[in-house]
């Protein structure tokens, strides 16, 4: 009977041991994730934040951050989209190597004060979140050759809607800590959230 009941025991723990080597070899042959693609470079530029401090390209290098652009006398897509930023700095942790970056598409309007009382609107936190604004010439440079972001000053303003005064992306770019665009997703569809945690994660674990 006893030699019986060690049998058994010995039969179980082969095979507890066979499942356990089965699956290592298993979680080894599977492959890694394939890096997110480099899809352009954010070459330098001089912007103004919402504290009226100059900003240029050099002040992002060492950091990852999710971007997009927006103006704020918006009150349909540019809304949606900054919650969704702000949802998102709920999200990450705070000393992750995280920041955000919104562009305004409406410079003239969007002065540093107007772009700090909307930072404030959505409870941004300033040390992790960057509103720029300057000359449109560079905001738009950088928006639409850098982070391929679609933006434009409608052509018939005294006859927009207040949310058609400028036609822009509604995009979230995710920018790497040497500058580059590596992802794009859909800024107003609360569903992305997930997919652009698991973005930005992986790209912070690179070297």
């Amino acid at each position: 009977m006893d030699r019986a009941i060690w049998g058994v025991l010995a039969l179980a723990l082969a095979l507890v041991i066979g499942a356990f080597v089965a699956n290592q070899a298993g979680f080894r042959a599977r492959p890694r994730p394939a890096p997110l693609p480099v899809l352009s470079e954010v070459r330098d530029f001089q912007l103004t934040n919402q504290f009226g401090q100059p900003v240029v390209a050099a002040d992002l290098a060492g950091r990852v951050w999710l971007a997009d652009i927006v103006f704020t006398r918006c009150p349909g897509p540019c809304v949606r989209l900054t919650q969704q930023l702000r949802q998102l700095q709920v999200e990450l942790p705070p000393d992750a190597p995280v920041g955000f970056l919104t562009l305004t598409a409406d410079p003239a309007y969007d002065t540093p004060a107007v772009l700090r009382g909307y930072s404030e609107r959505f409870q941004a936190d300033s040390s992790r979140w960057q509103f720029l604004t300057g000359q449109k010439s560079e905001l738009y440079r950088l928006a639409i050759q850098d982070l391929l972001l679609a933006v434009s000053e409608n052509s018939d303003p005294d006859r927009a809607a207040l949310e058609d005064l400028f036609i822009h992306s509604t995009k979230v770019i995710l920018i790497d800590r040497a500058g580059r665009v590596r992802g794009a997703f859909d800024g107003e569809d609360p569903g992305a959230r997930p997919a652009i945690r698991a973005a930005v994660e992986a790209v912070v674990r690179e070297r």
